[in-house]
């Protein structure tokens, strides 16, 4: 009789299994590094455009659109904050008034992941995390490099 057994078979499904159960975690590490990597992109042409705006105007913009730059993604409203939303992440200014940050990007969904920004005056991008899961993520990215409590992409 030609043919496979039935412990064959088995075998042949379990190496699969295991396989699949190595290579899931590297590809979605690998996904998220490259949404991180966009989104630090269009984080670094919103600071440069807010350091434009705040030697032009003497103070940092509140809002988005109040920059010469157009980031991809839909207007919308958080906290009274005009931000744009594209797939992956909010963008933003600042997020507070007293917030030394001058560019901001959250990880949707909003406020459960984690959020990258980039403080005036410092170099590189910081990452925190919203929950175990983001802050994994921001260690990821970093290498483990932190400031303090808040983990470094770059400097």
């Amino acid at each position: 009789m030609k043919g496979f057994t039935l412990i064959e078979l088995l075998v042949v499904v379990l190496i699969i299994g295991i396989l699949s159960a190595v290579a899931l975690p590297q590809y979605t590490k690998a996904v998220e590094k490259s949404r991180a990597a966009e989104a630090m992109v269009i984080l670094n042409s919103i600071a440069n455009a807010n350091k434009v705006y705040q030697m032009a105007n003497g103070a940092y913009a509140d809002h988005i659109d109040d920059l010469d730059i157009e980031i991809p993604g839909q207007d919308i409203v958080y906290n009274s904050w005009r931000r744009k939303q594209s797939k992956n992440y909010q963008f933003g200014t600042r997020a507070a008034l007293d917030s030394p940050s001058i560019a901001l990007a959250n990880r949707l969904p909003f406020a459960s992941v984690y959020y990258l920004y980039i403080e005036e005056g410092k170099p590189g991008v910081y990452c925190d995390g919203y929950s175990a899961k983001g802050t994994e993520i921001c260690r990821m990215l970093s290498g483990g490099k932190k400031d303090g409590n808040k983990f470094v992409i770059g400097s």
